[in-house]
């Protein structure tokens, strides 16, 4: 039935976020450790294992191995097999003492012993006869080499990460300082997305704390949690062929490891920070952040502060508890507040466009009167010029007058140039905002004998701000900077450990992950249509009007649109990830078998206001008409449409559902590495999952059904509405993992292997297959009918919903092209990604080691979105009329007419990766941690995600097209880190036994980050071309080419922009123009996809330390942290769209990083730390 549709309002709060039972893992963790007795394993652990043996080299049985981690006094027990074999595993990083003891043989005892996250530490042992009285003192740091697995992995100590000038201590950042990531763009370390590990899109990398997933269980990309930097023990990147435990990755596991208390008290306070004169300006921005400049007369705010504490050790109540080698804590703390003015050249409306001048300087687009719009006797349609290409002031509509009236934008700053579009380049604009950080962790652990033994981690996350309006005046017209965007996660694990007897493990551990995003949007509520002059349109929110062709903090508004007047409305999400895992160990004969269950449940509640008060578009309403009603290219302007009210369409939507996808995975995995003699090792093992098909708490989804009648227009194909699942449950999601380290000579050990990993598909897009549950009401014209709608000022007609008993809506419109949609396969099922790996490591001496790897990896059947209602860019070229008839209306020919996008979303995906690596390891001496290497490599796919709609090169359904280098490829990466403690006072070679001289010339520490990347490569797109075209959805347009090598220098690109770097036009391009051509009407271009290399990084990062030591305990550091010291700019991608109207405009470099991004401008940071 049609009906008036009353808009919900914003929900109750506990209703929008759904409860949080986490009761109900602290129940369910209870009854589970009482049956089974936990732990959490070698995800978040380390484990030593080796053989004892007596002189002749005769296995030696039933030796009592004790492990005793040394800070806790941890210890376990187990005996060698009848082989001399043993293994303790699920051990936390850190310090380790070994003894051995057996009748008849003296007792010798291993110390030094330095274990690290997610590795197999060798220590053996040769037993001298004699009496157990007596006693061999060994001490080694153990071997660089692991020799006991076929995967690789990069290691980083916390206490190595905190002391690198990372910017903004996101532990994610130690994704910068290893091999095998690429970054798409410039990464931010407070997220997955820039980071692409092994090849693979950055949804297949898994982060896990303590052992938990923490990724954002939607998109895997955006809200991982944020481990507190100062509580991070190590943090261990495993890629390649990973062993059969490893599980929601395509290749690349983030282990994030905290730390615990030890039996001595230890503590830090901190506080990082710098001021708005040790922030370098942007290369583009004209003026310094203290120079006076256009309404900044003081300069504009630039101040950054992260003070951190940290406190640990055992649980302690005086005459209560003495928990000293039994129970321990550690709690970390850190918090960020910042004020920055990021600028950007950009665009704003000028006095004379605002007064309806669209000459601009005698090259504006020739304007057409959309008031005099009329169909000729024989059919063809006319449009008449508007004199002097001006709108006079006597026919502006009401409504944008009083817009135009409240100054809703910033006036030009700056001299820019004139296009046929608009200005360009007239603006230089500060995105002023306020950042405020707060986390937390802690963990305890528990000793309950040396059998038992139990944890608890947490951490928080929390994030507030404001971002201001860009270029701008009033909040309320904004559509990203003015709104407050509040953000909260946590994650939560409890576990234990018990061993049952001397070779049988278990483990088990429960996680509860959860994230809440708000956005809250201050025109809300405000009846803003009304205060307008917009009659039967909703008050809920601002009215939008048009769109820009991008947005967010570093996007201008593009030429020829609204200039940003897009008001998107408030939203709510929780997300939450319930994990249960178990893992039992048993080591017989020469195997040591490891088995697991793995369960993870997703929910998500995410509610949306969409757009009642409506999106008033005004495209192509004053440009010329061709005789079948299409515009004539390279004519009219959108904002002279807005100034004289005359809209082309108005979409208005409305949820009538909270979205609630829910999903599950169930895993089951096992592992043998097989000690197939002392220099050989196998590592066999089998993963299998299953993962429910797509479906919501109360049923309300969608899908396409080509073969059901829609109910809107009666033609084939329609949404219909599954109260079940929509694709089938995957059940060969089998993930073999086959690999070998051979180790024939002390300082050498090969390893191989391959494996298939199995891609989580999780929740798609944010209210995917959730249409119909949105109330869409679009007033549009006919296809093919160029008249003006309705003028701005008398407002749509009554906006009509057509809402159903089942709490669906129907589409209400006869214009089609908005009814958008998404078509899930029925077969969709989890793609899968082949690893595969060699390498040769090479320990140089007893703290080098040199490794050289090749790592390749294949992704099959990944899970893509394209638009499949288009039809072949070739269509109608044997039928000239049947060619005019389907431009003049492309709507009425797609395949299914009724439907504008179609977005399947199917197992269509394919990637590969090829790298080689040479990397130099040096573990802590002689005051030094060092870790260099050079990676080699390419990665090509034909879509760099899984969730959202692939755009391609047309025509869209020849995919082959889109194949090429992916969008994150680098081709040549280079890294070298150290921290260096200077050899001069205390305790070091030089000057070390003067008190005074120790306090001025002892004491210093260096630290250094150095970054070479080649670019990621860009693709090229065209506009303002003289001729006609099928519309984009058949693919993106891209021209021809015209030179046999397009390139452009990658590295000194600042020295190559010239002087004018804040003019568009004026600036030098680094792109020949004159090597692109036009196509010819109705054909596609050959330029292809990501075909030159844009600009690369150079970028270095420096810390200067200072530390004064009191009373052997108390530590006093000064700390200078650099980023960028040479001002190597991380430039953005040139502009990439050839204007044929507006050449000047094309292979101009118009942005770099700011603070927060890697290759940021450069930034100066002091530190003062008390630890303890």
């Amino acid at each position: 039935m049609s009906q008036r549709f009353k808009i919900p309002v914003q929900p109750d709060l506990v209703r929008a976020e759904g409860r949080s039972p986490v009761w109900l893992a602290f129940f369910l963790f209870l009854v589970l450790a009482a049956l089974m007795a936990p732990v959490f394993g070698q995800v978040s652990t380390g484990t030593i294992s080796g053989t004892v043996t007596d002189p002749t080299g005769a296995a030696i049985p039933n030796v009592q191995v004790s492990v005793v981690q040394v800070e806790t006094n941890f210890e376990t027990r187990v005996t060698t097999n009848a082989e001399g074999l043993y293994r303790v595993q699920s051990l936390q990083p850190g310090a380790y003492r070994v003894t051995f003891e057996a009748a008849g043989f003296k007792r010798v005892v291993q110390s030094g012993m330095d274990l690290h996250v997610g590795s197999v530490l060798p220590v053996n042992a040769t037993l001298e006869l004699g009496q157990i009285t007596d006693s061999v003192q060994v001490s080694a740091q153990g071997t660089l080499l692991e020799t006991e697995t076929s995967s690789s992995g990069s290691l980083t100590q916390g206490d190595v990460l905190y002391k690198m000038p990372l910017y903004q201590r996101y532990v994610l950042n130690a994704l910068n300082l290893m091999p095998g990531m690429t970054m798409n763009g410039y990464a931010y370390g407070g997220s997955l997305g820039g980071f692409n590990v092994a090849g693979q899109r950055s949804t297949g990398t898994a982060v896990f704390e303590d052992g938990v997933l923490g990724n954002d269980p939607q998109s895997s990309t955006g809200t991982d949690i944020k481990p507190v930097e100062n509580s991070v023990e190590e943090v261990k990147i495993v890629s390649g062929t990973l062993p059969a435990e490893y599980g929601h990755t395509t290749g690349g596991v983030v282990t994030v490891v905290k730390k615990g208390g030890t039996n001595s008290f230890h503590g830090l306070a901190s506080d990082l920070g710098r001021t708005r004169r040790m922030t370098h300006r942007q290369f583009f921005n004209q003026y310094r952040t203290s120079d006076p400049q256009p309404g900044a007369p003081n300069g504009v705010p630039a101040w950054f502060m992260q003070p951190d504490a940290a406190a640990s050790g055992p649980v302690y109540i005086p005459k209560v508890y003495d928990g000293r080698n039994k129970t321990f804590f550690f709690f970390g703390y850190q918090k960020l507040i910042e004020k920055k003015s990021a600028a950007f050249t950009s665009q704003t409306p000028t006095p004379a466009l605002l007064g309806g001048d669209f000459t601009f300087g005698g090259v504006g687009l020739p304007l057409y009167d959309p008031y005099t719009t009329r169909q000729n006797a024989d059919g063809t349609w006319a449009r008449d010029p508007l004199p002097g290409n001006t709108v006079p002031l006597s026919r502006f509509d009401p409504v944008a007058k009083k817009i135009i009236s409240m100054n809703p934008w910033a006036a030009p700053n700056q001299p820019g140039s004139l296009t046929s579009s608009g200005p360009v380049s007239n603006y230089t604009w500060g995105s002023k905002s306020r950042t405020f950080f707060e986390d937390y962790s802690t963990r305890i652990d528990e000793q309950v004998n040396s059998n038992l033994k139990v944890y608890g981690s947490w951490t928080y996350n929390h994030t507030s701000g404001l971002g201001r309006p860009t270029s701008l005046n009033l909040p309320i017209f904004d559509g990203a900077n003015g709104n407050l965007t509040p953000f909260t996660q946590k994650n939560l694990s409890v576990g234990a450990t018990k061993l049952f007897g001397a070779a049988m493990l278990n483990d088990i551990r429960v996680g509860y992950y959860r994230s809440r995003n708000d956005t809250i949007v201050p025109s809300y509520n405000q009846n803003w249509a009304s205060q307008l002059g917009i009659p039967n349109t909703s008050g809920l929110l601002m009215p939008s009007f048009s769109s820009t062709m991008s947005s967010g903090n570093s996007a201008a508004p593009a030429l020829n649109t609204m200039y940003g007047l897009t008001v998107p409305g408030p939203s709510r999400t929780v997300r939450e990830t319930y994990s249960l895992r178990d893992d039992f160990s048993i080591l017989k004969g020469t195997h040591a078998f490891k088995m697991g269950y793995e369960y993870l449940n997703f929910r998500a509640n995410y509610w949306q206001l969409g757009q009642p008060s409506g999106v008033f578009q005004f495209d192509n309403m004053t440009a010329g008409l061709q005789a079948n009603g299409q515009p004539v290219p390279n004519t009219g302007n959108l904002f002279a449409g807005f100034e004289l009210g005359a809209v082309a369409a108005a979409n208005f939507q409305s949820y009538t559902s909270t979205w609630l996808p829910r999903d599950s995975i169930h895993s089951l995995y096992f592992q043998d590495d097989w000690k197939f003699s002392r220099t050989l090792t196998l590592n066999l093992g089998l993963r299998w999952s299953t993962e429910s098909p797509f479906h919501t708490a109360h049923g309300q989804s969608s899908n396409f059904s080509p073969t059901t009648v829609d109910p809107v227009t009666g033609k084939m194909g329609a949404i219909v509405h599954p109260t079940g699942a929509i694709n089938d449950r995957a059940l060969n999601n089998f993930q073999p993992r086959i690999g070998l380290a051979y180790h024939p000579m002390d300082k050498w050990v090969f390893r191989g292997g391959f494996g298939i990993n199995t891609v989580d598909i999780r929740f798609p897009n944010a209210l995917q297959q959730f249409d119909e549950y949105s109330a869409l009401s679009v007033q549009a014209r006919n296809p093919g009918d160029p008249r003006m709608l309705f003028q701005l000022s008398s407002g749509p007609s009554p906006v009509v919903y057509n809402l159903r008993s089942d709490n669906t809506a129907g589409y209400v419109g006869t214009n089609y092209g908005s009814r958008n949609i998404w078509w899930m396969d029925g077969k969709l099922h989890p793609g899968y990604v082949a690893n595969w790996n060699v390498s040769a490591e090479y320990q140089v001496s007893a703290n080098h080691l040199l490794k050289f790897l090749y790592q390749g990896s294949a992704g099959v059947h990944l899970v893509e979105g394209w638009n499949v209602n288009v039809f072949p860019t070739s269509y109608g070229a044997d039928n000239p009329t049947l060619r005019a008839a389907a431009f003049a209306a492309t709507q009425n020919y797609l395949p299914y007419s009724q439907f504008g996008s179609i977005n399947y979303m199917s197992n269509t995906g394919h990637s590969s990766y090829h790298a080689a690596t040479v990397q130099l390891v040096k573990r802590y001496s002689h005051g030094m941690v060092l870790n260099t290497f050079y990676t080699f490599s390419k990665a090509l796919d034909d879509c760099d995600n899984d969730y959202g709609t692939c755009t391609g090169v047309a025509p869209v359904e020849n995919r082959n097209l889109n194949k090429g280098r992916a969008g994150y490829d680098r081709n040549h990466v280079a890294v070298a880190n150290f921290t260096y403690e200077l050899p001069v006072g205390k305790g070091r070679k030089w000057v070390n036994s003067n008190k005074i001289l120790d306090w001025v010339v002892g004491g210093y520490e260096l630290a250094w980050i150095q970054t070479f990347n080649t670019g990621n490569p860009i693709s090229f797109s065209f506009s303002n071309s003289p001729n006609n075209y099928y519309p984009t959805s058949i693919g993106n347009r891209v021209p021809n080419l015209t030179c046999s090598d397009i390139s452009m220098p990658g590295f000194g690109l600042g020295s190559k922009i010239g002087g004018a770097r804040f003019n568009q036009a004026l600036e030098n391009p680094v792109l020949d123009v004159n090597c692109f051509s036009a196509p010819a009407a109705f054909t596609v271009g050959n330029a292809g996809r990501n075909i030159v290399t844009g600009p690369g990084i150079m970028y270095s990062q420096a810390s200067a330390k200072k530390n004064f030591v009191f009373n052997e305990r108390w530590n006093l550091q000064l700390r200078f942290d650099f980023q960028n010291p040479f001002h190597n700019w991380g430039f953005t991608a040139p502009s990439n769209t050839v204007d044929f109207k507006n050449p000047q405009l094309f292979g101009k470099i118009t942005g770099d990083q700011t603070t927060a991004s890697f290759a940021g401008q450069p930034l100066m940071n002091l530190m003062l730390k008390l630890s303890w």
